[in-house]
Parts: C-alpha cells; structure tokens; sequence
C-alpha cells in the first residue's frame, strides 16, 4: 500500500484496491466493500490534532498522515507546496524539533545530540542524493553496548533515544530517487491534490462567508472526537473487567456494576454522537454550498501549477495563492443570494488571480496563459475533449501518409495533419469530404480572415468554436492567434487579453517586508527612474501623514 498510494497517488490504488476486493469476493474471501486506511489505522483525535497543526483534511493527506505514524521507515516527503514542512513544525513545535539542512555546518552536530535525547529532527530541502552519513540513521543499525542502544554515526558511537523521530522533506516536483534510497525510506507524495485543494478552499471560503457555520462545524470535529475516545475507553474497561474476572460473572457484583454503568454511558455516548452527526450532515450541505467556487479556484490554482513547464521561473506558492484568494472574498461585492456571490467571487478572484499572475509573465506569454486557463475551465465543464486538445498542441502524431494530397494549393504538411484530425470522433470523414468539398475548403483557405469563414456544407454547423481552431490550425496556422483572442473573449471576456499596464504602486502595495519586488529585466530596460520618483512620492506621503 506504501509504495503504491504514497508514489503514484491515490486513484491507482484506488484502482488497485477495487480489483482486490472483487477478487477476494470471487474466491469467498471475507472483506469490506471499501478499504480505508483512516477507518482500519486512523484515530479520530490524532487526525484532528493532524489537521489543527496544518495537514490538508483530505483523504490522500490523512493517509499520508497515517502511514508516517505506523511505518518502519523513516519518511521522506516530496513537498514542492511546503505542507508537509508547515504541518511537521507545528506538530512538533512543543517538543523542541530542530530544523536542519545538509548545507548547514553543524547538522551532524546537531543530529547528533538530537539522536541522544530523543528530540525530533525536520532535515528539509533534500535533493536527490542524501548525505552517506544518514544511511545507519535510515536503515537504524543500532546496537546494545553497556546496556544501553546506541547508533553509529560517522566516526562517532552515541546512545539511541527511543522517542527519536527523523522527518525528511524535499521541495523537488518531480525527483528520481535510485532504488537504493527508496528502500532505505518511506518515500511520500504530499503535493497537493485536487481534491485536497478543494477541501482547503472551501474551508477558507466557508470560514470567511459564513463563521458561524465553521466554528460549529469545527466544535462538532472535537466533540466527535470526544465522544469516539471515551466509547474507546469504556470498550477497554469492559474488556478489562471480562478477562479479569474469575468464575462465573454473574456472582460477581463489581464487575456486573461496571458493566451496567458501562452500557448506560455508552447508550448515551452513542446517542450524542447520532444527533451530532445529524447535525453536521447538514452543515455540511449548507457548506456544499460554496463548493463551486472552492472547485472552480483550484482548476485556476493548477493552471499557473503548470506555468512551470513553459518558463521554470514561473512558480507560484500555495500560501501566496491562498491569500490571493481571500483578499478576494473580503474585497469583493458582498451579496445575500448565495448565487450571485459565488458569480461574483469567481470572476473578481479570476481577473484579481490574472492581474497578479501578468505582473510576473513575458509579454509573449501572457496570451498563452490566458487561453490555458480558459481551455482548463472548460475541460472541467466538460466541453472541450482531451484529446481535442492534444492536437490543437501537437497537429497529431502519425507516420507516413498513405493518402496523396487530392489539392495542389494545398501544402503537404496541412493535408497530413487533416488525416490525422479524421482520426478524432468529432472529425471522422472530413478526410473524404475534403477530397468532394476542395472548393468550398479553398475558399477557406485563400480568405483573408478564414477564422471567419464559414466552412463548407454541414461542418459550419457541427462544429464547436474550439473544433473550428482545430480545422484552421491545419489550414491556416497564421490565424491561430486572432482565433485565440476571440475565443477568449467569448468566454472570459475582452479583459482577459489586455493584460494591465505594470503599476508600481499596486505592486508596491501588494509587497511586505517578507515579499519583496524583484524585477527581471531585459536588456536595456532600466526602471530605476520610476523607482526613484515613486520614493520621492511615498516620502511625501509619508512625512504628511
């Protein structure tokens, strides 16, 4: 379960785990219909102390959770988003962690005495190699000398305190460890997840909107919890009593006593915990409420999560992206119709996210990103195909054509790319039509503006907007752009393709003594005028005020 939930996901084993269970099934093996780590290993109140100290409450996080409390290995987390970081030093902030780093000149100093006294070590920003002398650390090859457990650790013999605890994170996406680090650790994905985005930004949003809501939610977690931990506690009472007693039980009176008082807690216990759980049924509908906007913030969060495959500077963390989100809940228009609030949050957050997101892009970027984030909007909607996509990126990928080009004003490379369009379900015979229709398909193809031609016959009318650019990428790849444009425009609006003017004093106000400006520049751009007069200028406002 380790190496294949904690590497590849949740839905592989998900995947995996449903085979599983329709197996044992078939050959009359006992099982439940769902596996769940957190019903079989998890505890109700550690979970919550899990989330208080800052773990994502989705299902993947808690699992993760879960298996660095029960694993044999110590875990190397995979981090990029800094969760796994947060949550570790909030955990263990009361018993005394040190943080380390293997640039640090005195780590093995400092593990050292933490490895003697039983005090918690975060090594963090790992690459892909980790330091030799870890290794007896990571396989624990301890051993008794005078009595007491001991480790070696380079030159040096020290004692092994029981209550030691070692945490490994790395802020690499996407590392390749070798085999032989793999097996020495309990290797975990905590970037975040879809769902886990979800469910924080619903948190956040809920909280905002509607407190009251969120803090009865949160006290019904804790009470829960309570009530859980003492059913526990009564359960091991009677456990205790019943392999305690001697002869026959029924004589004996304390024990009857016990239990009879036992019974009646639990009946109570029990009945608390289903009008609670009533309860935050239906909180949680009202708070299902604002999942909309929680869903529609976290497509937005991993479309700039992919900026870093065009340009690797463009990176963007989860802690700024959440206060993005809520300086947009609190200065956007307020409204007491639920759905016209979640219209307006979605688009202030959207242009509010895009603004930011334009400050930090080349200019020749900027169209790209918008468009992204279009296409991912609606592909969540369900009205752009992925594999519709792939070919607006790619034009296909084939071998050689066997079909000959029927049009000599036509270039090799577009009729090539049209039989590889035929093979989409949406574009199947547009090959052999476009043999019986090349007229109407050259008129097309010779217009000045062919993005707004209409195409021969029916396939004007079948035909999405987006189709349509897949159809003049083959034919006209010089219109691509414009198409673009007028594309997003239809769906985002014009706003979304006249990225503003740079501001620096919107900039200015958006930094704090732990943000501050950086400025790329290219080549012969020099803002220190700018800089200069904007500092004259907050002087001036500064010694009026």
């Amino acid at each position: 379960h380790i190496q294949l939930q904690t590497t590849f996901g949740l839905l592989p084993f998900q995947n995996q785990a449903h085979d599983w269970i329709l197996t044992c099934k078939a050959r009359g093996i006992p099982c439940s219909d769902d596996f769940s780590l957190t019903s079989t290993l998890g505890e109700p109140v550690k979970i919550r102390a899990w989330n208080i100290a800052g773990l994502p409450s989705d299902s993947f996080s808690i699992d993760n959770g879960i298996i660095i409390s029960n694993a044999r290995r110590w875990p190397l987390m995979i981090d990029p988003q800094g969760q796994a970081n947060k949550w570790v030093k909030n955990m263990e902030k009361a018993n005394s962690l040190h943080v380390i780093k293997l640039s640090d000149s005195e780590f093995v100093r400092t593990l050292e005495n933490c490895v003697q006294f039983g005090t918690p070590v975060l090594l963090e920003n790992v690459g892909e190699e980790l330091d030799p002398i870890l290794e007896p650390l990571l396989l624990k090859q301890t051993f008794k000398q005078s009595g007491s457990i001991c480790i070696r650790l380079g030159d040096s013999t020290i004692e092994y305190a029981p209550d030691f605890r070692f945490y490994i994170t790395t802020k690499l996406r996407n590392p390749h460890y070798l085999p032989e680090t793999s097996v020495k650790v309990t290797l975990l994905n905590f970037m975040i997840t879809p769902e886990g985005m979800q469910d924080q930004l619903l948190g956040i949003v809920v909280a905002r909107e509607r407190p009251d809501l969120e803090e009865e939610k949160q006290a019904l977690i804790l009470q829960g919890a309570e009530n859980k931990r003492q059913l526990k506690e009564i359960e091991d009472k009677i456990l205790e009593v019943l392999s305690s007693s001697e002869g026959n039980i029924l004589e004996d009176e304390t024990a009857i006593k016990i239990l009879s008082s036992s019974k009646a807690l639990a009946n109570e216990i029990s009945e608390k915990q289903a009008v609670a759980e009533e309860t935050e049924n239906k909180i949680d509908a009202t708070r299902m409420g604002y999942r909309p906007i929680a869903v529609h913030s976290s497509i937005l969060f991993f479309s700039i999560a992919d900026l870093a495959n065009i340009e690797p500077m463009y990176q963007y963390s989860l802690t700024w992206f959440i206060n993005l989100f809520v300086m947009s809940i609190d200065n956007s228009e307020k409204s007491d119709v639920l759905q016209t609030r979640l219209k307006i949050l979605k688009d202030h957050f959207t242009y509010s996210l895009y603004v930011n997101i334009c400050r930090s892009l080349f200019e020749k970027d900027k169209l790209l990103f918008s468009f992204c984030l279009n296409v991912n909007l609606l592909k969540h909607e369900k009205k752009i195909n992925e594999a519709e996509w792939k070919f607006l990126l790619t034009g296909g990928i084939g071998l050689d054509n066997p079909y000959s080009n029927p049009c000599p004003w036509l270039p090799q490379k577009s009729w090539d790319e049209i039989c590889r369009l035929d093979e989409l379900p949406a574009f199947k015979s547009i090959r052999k039509e476009f043999m019986r229709l090349k007229e109407g398909w050259k008129l097309v193809y010779d217009s000045l503006e062919p993005h707004h031609e209409a195409f021969p016959e029916g396939w004007q009318e079948k035909m999405s907007e987006f189709q349509r650019m897949l159809v003049i990428r083959c034919l006209r790849p010089d219109k691509i752009i414009p198409m673009v444009q007028e594309f997003i425009i239809g769906n985002l609006g014009r706003i979304f393709i006249e990225p503003p003017p740079f501001d620096l004093s919107k900039a200015f106000g958006d930094s704090h003594c732990c943000a501050p400006l950086i400025f790329v520049l290219s080549p012969g751009a020099d803002p220190m005028a700018a800089l200069l007069k904007f500092a004259d200028d907050q002087a001036c406002v500064c010694a009026c005020a």
